[in-house]
């Protein structure tokens, strides 16, 4: 697993539960050290974190992951992470946004060579009688047919 924009491993740290090896990729570091403290606290070693931009740090890591979790911030995936991505091709991809506008960009661009299919996408309205809501996108390899 590789949480990309993984903050302080919200998500992250349980999911590091249900595998084998977990990676938390985030730019701040401050959010890095939170984690490290976090993973420290509940007793869970299989996770390393990594400081610096995730569209570099991904192919650093040298492997191909099964499941990517995205969490990027209103302005979505930098191209070069989508490339990646689409490089790489993991089992599956959890793209979690607060901008559907930029989710719906990124979409497209996982889902429109087919190498992708989007299989669930979900709305949560976490902020009640305002414009903002957040919104969970399922992808899962090779069963896409050029579109979302």
């Amino acid at each position: 697993l590789v949480d990309a924009y993984c903050g302080i491993g919200t998500f992250t740290l349980p999911l590091a539960k249900q595998v084998r090896q977990a990676f938390g990729l985030e730019v701040q570091a401050t959010a890095v050290e939170q984690a490290q403290i976090n993973a420290q606290i509940n007793a869970i070693a299989n996770v390393t974190f990594h400081t610096g931009a995730v569209e570099t740090l991904l192919p650093q890591l040298g492997i191909i992951p099964d499941i990517v979790f995205l969490d990027p911030p209103r302005k979505g995936c930098d191209p070069t992470l989508i490339a990646t991505l689409l490089s790489a091709l993991p089992q599956h991809i959890v793209y979690v946004s607060c901008k559907p506008a930029t989710l719906a960009r990124d979409l497209k661009l996982l889902c429109q060579s087919g190498d992708y299919q989007l299989t669930h996408i979900q709305p949560a309205d976490f902020f009640p009688q305002t414009p903002h809501v957040e919104c969970a996108a399922f992808l899962r390899k090779g069963t896409g047919k050029g579109g979302i």
